[in-house]
């Protein structure tokens, strides 16, 4: 009889994202896991963050990638964005292991994920794509094999959640009284422009019909404090809008607060006999 086998998982971020993933899963909530290896910039500074956590939590932690990987985890999150995936991503994939992406944003360059899927092929590990904060994926990228008319989102967040980010040179953040869109463009621009922003963008686009057919509004509003994402699909199997509103993480308001938690789906249906949303 084949035997359930723990799944050993590294991540690399200890921020907003990883730091979430990282404790449900130490805290037995995500399935057959086991956290092995938490790789950071700066180790000090992270385990005297982690006061509270077990030993074991705090003696995992790395700044060092020869140790993170000597753990030996079979997959490994990306939870730190567009510049430790590119760093690391590829990496880990020619080691054949798993790589489980938050930050989509970066395959917006067809270079880049070209030579991604290339490394995965070679070592036989896969490559897989996080949904983040994007609702109904599964139906959508299924109609998609169809004939798709449009495809286009609009994402609304708080004031707050622009702030440091390129959306400081469309629109005064400061000034405006009222809901604005300072952005209209492809998926791919908008990844592009707004790396820790729209990666949900992205993962819509490469789900579906491309980052250059995808259309994307990005609209500020200073009344509201949740995130408002609105999607209009329309295939010739059938039409959806959703309309989906969110909560900020309180450690990260340009991200939200599901975010991790679609990442901790992935891993519970990766470590068990059954999968939702095969």
């Amino acid at each position: 009889m084949k035997q359930t086998r723990t799944l050993k998982v590294g991540i690399i971020g200890l921020g907003a994202i990883g730091r979430e993933v990282a404790n449900r899963i130490e805290t037995g909530k995500v399935g057959e896991a086991q956290l092995v290896s938490l790789l950071c910039r700066d180790k000090t500074k992270h385990i005297a963050m982690s006061e509270g956590q077990s030993e074991h939590f705090k003696s995992i932690i790395t700044d060092d990638i020869d140790d993170f990987f000597a753990a030996k985890p079979d997959i490994v999150i990306e939870a730190a964005g567009q510049p430790s995936l590119k760093h690391y991503g590829e990496l880990v994939l020619a080691k054949g292991i798993d790589l489980l992406v938050s930050s989509i944003g970066l395959f917006t360059d067809d270079q880049i994920l070209g030579e991604f899927i290339n490394t995965a092929d070679q070592s036989g590990a896969k490559i897989l794509l996080s949904t983040g904060a994007l609702p109904a994926v599964d139906w959508m990228s299924a109609a998609s094999l169809s004939e798709v008319n449009t495809i286009a989102i609009t994402q609304t967040k708080p004031v707050a959640s622009w702030k440091n980010t390129p959306a400081e040179e469309f629109v005064d953040l400061n000034s405006i009284e009222d809901s604005t869109c300072f952005f209209e463009g492809t998926a791919r621009e908008s990844a592009n422009l707004f790396p820790k922003s729209s990666n949900i963008s992205a993962m819509l686009a490469l789900a579906t019909i491309g980052l250059d057919e995808t259309k994307v509004k990005l609209v500020a509003d200073p009344t509201s404090d949740i995130m408002n994402t609105y999607i209009d699909f329309d295939s010739k199997v059938g039409k959806l809008q959703v309309n989906w509103q969110g909560v900020p993480s309180i450690a990260n308001p340009s991200t939200s607060a599901d975010v991790p938690l679609a990442i901790v789906k992935c891993i519970r249906n990766l470590s068990s006999s059954i999968n939702y949303g095969a």
